[in-house]
């Protein structure tokens, strides 16, 4: 997809466009990566002008009004359908790195959201293929351990010694429950633990389970 720039202003009819060429190509189009916070403040504009016009009597007021109303309903609409097919697209990129483990998978065209769930979903695809399929052709026990997705970039725990666990990639925790046995984001089996039991794991592992409250 052509790259709506930041000179370009967000409209109705580059919304469309965006919409239609996503509809009519198979793969994922480019987008700017500010796309989302610029569709967010022109519906928010479009709603100012909607609830500015509601104080307004006259006729002209009400056909105007009318018209936002229309294309306030049909940005929602073009919205949830831009998503709609991202998404499928996004699940299908999943599906495709989970069953042949490529690492030549182009995924530049995948905002920052957007990356955050393509590889949440082929974490847990590569889990449970691992855990399912893989231990049936070995003839064992199909088993899918707990599965512990990483945390956004921002809600991780403030610390003085964060810049210490981010050169080692390893922080110690205390566990203050019990925690069954479960596969982190790496696919590593981590576990069991029991309260006061301590341990060295993967820096993004240790701060889930913290914000969880199974561990300081």
């Amino acid at each position: 997809m052509e790259q709506i720039t930041k000179e370009v202003v967000l409209t109705y009819q580059t919304l469309y466009e965006i919409l239609r060429k996503e509809k009519s190509r198979p793969e994922l189009q480019k987008i700017d990566g500010s796309f989302f916070k610029d569709v967010l403040q022109y519906s928010r504009d479009k709603q100012h002008q909607y609830d500015e016009n509601l104080t307004k009597n006259d006729i002209f007021s009400q056909s105007e009004r009318d018209k936002l109303h229309i294309q306030i309903t049909n940005i929602k609409k073009i919205l949830k359908d831009l998503y709609d097919f991202r998404e499928r697209k996004i699940i299908n990129m999943a599906i495709n790195k989970s069953r042949t483990n490529s690492q030549i998978l182009d995924t530049e065209n995948l905002l920052r959201q957007e990356k955050q769930l393509f590889e949440h979903i082929t974490s847990i695809l590569n889990q449970n293929r691992t855990g399912i399929l893989h231990k049936l052709l070995e003839l064992r026990e199909p088993d899918v351990m707990p599965f512990v997705l990483p945390l956004e970039e921002d809600t991780y725990p403030d610390e003085t010694n964060l810049e210490q666990q981010e050169n080692t990639g390893i922080r110690k925790v205390k566990f203050t429950e019990d925690v069954d046995q479960f596969a982190g984001p790496d696919l590593e089996l981590y576990g069991p633990y029991a309260p006061e039991e301590e341990a060295d794991l993967p820096t993004e592992v240790a701060n889930v389970l913290i914000a969880q409250g199974k561990a300081a």
